[in-house]
């Protein structure tokens, strides 16, 4: 993923008008492995496909990347936070197209 910057000059560059822009909204999740749970339904199910003829090579990973993810994101009092970050980028050609 670009930033807004690289996406604004690479587009401006073609031609285009541009407004980008970047913002982070933080959720705050729950559960003992709350981060774990978010990415196994995104990001997480090319790795665990790809692990599922393996079901111990799988466990080991998951095993793992849970450590990992506790230790990367504490819980705080009320929960989880996790910051999940999105560019966003409107461009237009001149005429509309």
């Amino acid at each position: 993923m670009l930033t807004p910057r690289e996406y604004l000059d690479h587009l401006t560059g073609l031609g285009c008008t541009v407004d980008a822009w970047e913002t982070t909204y933080v959720h705050l999740l729950t559960g003992p492995d709350p981060v774990l749970d978010w990415v196994r339904g995104t990001g997480l199910r090319p790795v665990l496909d790809a692990l599922a003829a393996d079901p111990e090579e799988r466990d080991a990973f998951l095993d793992a990347y849970r450590a990992a993810l506790r230790t990367a994101y504490p819980p705080g009092p009320h929960g989880t936070p996790f910051p999940f970050r999105r560019v966003f980028v409107v461009a237009r050609r001149d005429g509309g197209r």
